[in-house]
Formats: structure tokens, C-alpha cells, sequence
């Protein structure tokens, strides 16, 4: 199955690059409808709104092998223990690990192969789905100064403690703060209408920060968060010193 896309806000979705060592993950991924990541092993932002796989040299001599050849739109997340994940084998050694269960649609071909030339051990990329469909080589996916690490750093240079990869309700936040009560999480959605079904967990208040607002106005993002925080009733993790001057 393959899909055209010619809607720019449709392009500017997220995409996080999984890496598949073995055929039996792809296999489930297509089958079951369903992918696993460690939790202890997740990027710092593993919520997207698209799933793509870069099968390793794992796969052999395939033409697939060492390129990104499949993609999937993501349905919900869920955070469970490998024994609830596949209870046939429950005497498993990492049985009580936990991992993100991330349920997909039918995995989409590309119609372009993202090939990895130039790498030789790849992790997890966060990319758009416009660069997706656009690469010729993996390297051309990196974001650089991608805004979630840039306002990310500056929540923690305002001696503030973000959480990553908290969820709430059936997706990730980017970016989660304690607050009185329960939780500030931050969603930098540049086009939010795939996770709108889905609804908060109690004790969450979601503030939206689009990824193009980061980079054009990092301070002025970092007062909506200050703003947030004060109805709240203040960050439970601040560091003593200067927070957010509002």
C-alpha cells in the first residue's frame, strides 16, 4: 500500500524512525498492527504521528536491507510489560521490562526507498513526513536545531525538570512538568488533527507549541509555559534560583 500527499500541513506531520533488526518485528508490525520499544531504550520524544522502519543488515541480502522501505500512521500508545505484551512467553528474562506498545495502521510502502549510505549504526530520528517522502538518503532526515531539544534545554536553563515520554491517555506528551494536582504536558504539534480522538488522562492540562513557533519565538514560547505553570499552581520540580520571567 502506498499514499500520495499533496496537503502541505498534512506534510508537515512527525515521523519517528524505528530500527528493525529482525523479520518477525516487521512481520507483527504488518500482520498484528502493532510495534514495541523498550522503554529504557526510547529517544527522549517518542510520540509521532507516523512510524517508519530502517530494516538493518539483519535482513541479508535483500534489496530492503539498510533502507527505510515502510511506513505506518500511529494509532495509540500504551505502556506495558513485555509479559502483557506476549504472554506465550511469559518466563522470558526481561518479562517485567516494560515497553511502549505503539498501535499502527496497514504499513505503507514508499514509493521512493530511503537508503543508508553513509551510516553505520543509525538510532532513532525524529523527522517530518515531508522529508520522509522527499530523502534520498537517511542522513537528509536529521532536523538540525530541531526545536524540541532547543526548548528543552531552555525549560531545564529555567531550572525547571522536564519529563519525557509521559503519557496522557492514549499518546505521548513531548515534553510533561509536575505541577499541583497532576501534570503540564506539552504537545509541539505543527498539525494536531491525527491525535484530536484522543483524549487527556485526569489530572493533565495539555498546552500546544507548534515546532515553527519554537524557532521563530523560543522566549515568547517560554512565557506560554510560565503562564501555564502559574494557573497550575507552579512547577512541583523547579530548581531553587531564577525560573521563567514572565
Amino acid at each position: 500500500m502506498s499514499q500520495e500527499y499533496t496537503d502541505p500541513y498534512h506534510l508537515k506531520r512527525t515521523v519517528l524512525v524505528a530500527v528493525v533488526n529482525n523479520r518477525a518485528d516487521l512481520r507483527r508490525a504488518a500482520s498484528e498492527g502493532w510495534y514495541r520499544i523498550p522503554q529504557r531504550r526510547a529517544p527522549r520524544r517518542v510520540g509521532a504521528d507516523y512510524l517508519a522502519f530502517y530494516q538493518t543488515s539483519a535482513f541479508g541480502s535483500e534489496t530492503e536491507a539498510r533502507t527505510i522501505s515502510y511506513y505506518a500512521a500511529v494509532r495509540r500508545y500504551q505502556l506495558l510489560s513485555r509479559a502483557e505484551l506476549m504472554p506465550e512467553e511469559a518466563d522470558h528474562a526481561r518479562a517485567e521490562a516494560y515497553y511502549f506498545r505503539i498501535e499502527i495502521g496497514p504499513l505503507m510502502r514508499l514509493a521512493q526507498p530511503v537508503p543508508a549510505t553513509t551510516f553505520k549504526r543509525l538510532t532513532f530520528i525524529h523527522t517530518t513526513l515531508e522529508r520522509l517522502l522527499s530523502a534520498k538518503d537517511v542522513k537528509e532526515l536529521r532536523l538540525e536545531g530541531e526545536p524540541f531539544q532547543a526548548l528543552w534545554s531552555a525549560l531545564r536553563a529555567s531550572r525547571l525538570r522536564p519529563l519525557p515520554n509521559r503519557l496522557a491517555g492514549e499518546w505521548p506528551v513531548d515534553i510533561a512538568l509536575r505541577v499541583r494536582n497532576g501534570y503540564l504536558g506539552i504537545r509541539l504539534d505543527e498539525a494536531s488533527d491525527m491525535r484530536e480522538g484522543s483524549e487527556p488522562a485526569d489530572r493533565w492540562t495539555i498546552l500546544r507549541i507548534p515546532e515553527s513557533q519554537i524557532a521563530a519565538d523560543l522566549e515568547g514560547c517560554l512565557r506560554a509555559v510560565g503562564a501555564a505553570l502559574v494557573d497550575l499552581g507552579g512547577s512541583l520540580d523547579a530548581k531553587p534560583g531564577r525560573e521563567i520571567a514572565l
